[in-house]
């Protein structure tokens, strides 16, 4: 029984984004394709399918991080303001299990959207001679387990702070996961020994997300090792699910309004 109510959980958080009318961003990542296309084409010319790929890619990414913030972030206190979470959870239905159906539910909007984009990209590549590659595949996957990791961190800082400082921490989380290794560096080329331990601690304590940014490889033809993949598939599950038990750790321990 717990599996179908997590299970309903994704479907009804889905719905809900659904309703949210948030795949409106996949029309702007369209506007966007197409402004690469026709803007930035003329003044590469001989990379224009470099151009409009990295760019399309990145633009992906982006606004998955975007749905997954805004979303993500107000996910819970919306239902804790309205007090139907307590609905929710008066049935057979553990908080962990609750935080669990939100997480694929938000990732079932995540995977719905990257794969309308990725068809749009792929359709407008093919307006770029020499672009269009099966390999652009795995640039989406991965994408999609690095916005699938961002969405264990939002349902994480959901549960301990307030929607708008949920959103500013994941933000902060994803720029500083993708510079992590030059903080890290940075830290140690100071002399002093705090600078360096503050370096190392940070590189440790969020996770590396530049694991997942194959775009630079994708885009010029550089191989992308099935062992690379694997091993980020694997970065990515471990990280996501120490997340989603902190997170239940800290829900559980939540008083929730009635």
């Amino acid at each position: 029984m717990t599996r179908n109510h997590v299970i309903a959980l994704a479907r009804g958080t889905f719905l809900e984004t659904v309703r949210d009318r948030v795949f409106y961003l996949v029309a702007v990542f369209g506007f966007i394709m197409m402004g690469s296309t026709t803007i930035l084409s003329p003044l590469t010319i001989g990379a224009q399918g470099k151009i409009v790929s990295d760019v399309g890619l990145a633009a992906m990414t982006l606004l998955g991080l975007l749905v997954v913030v805004f979303v993500g972030s107000g996910m819970v206190h919306k239902e804790l303001d309205k007090g139907t979470i307590t609905t929710i959870l008066s049935r057979p239905v553990g908080r962990r299990e609750y935080l669990l159906g939100k997480f694929l539910g938000l990732n079932l909007t995540m995977a719905a959207m990257l794969a309308v984009m990725s068809v749009l990209f792929l359709l407008m590549l093919l307006l770029s001679p020499g672009a269009f590659s099966l390999r652009f595949g795995i640039a989406f996957y991965m994408a999609f387990i690095e916005l699938s990791l961002i969405t264990a961190i939002v349902v994480f800082f959901s549960t301990c702070v307030s929607p708008v400082l949920s959103a500013v921490f994941t933000l902060g989380a994803f720029v500083a996961g993708h510079l992590s290794e030059s903080i890290r560096d940075f830290g140690h080329l100071q002399q002093g020994p705090v600078a360096q331990a503050v370096g190392t601690v940070v590189y440790y304590l969020l996770p590396n997300l530049e694991v997942f940014n194959v775009r630079g490889s994708i885009v010029h033809g550089d191989p992308v090792t099935a062992a690379h993949i694997g091993l980020a598939t694997l970065y990515a599950v471990c990280w996501s699910t120490l997340l989603l038990l902190l997170s239940g750790a800290v829900f559980s321990r939540r008083e929730l309004r009635g």
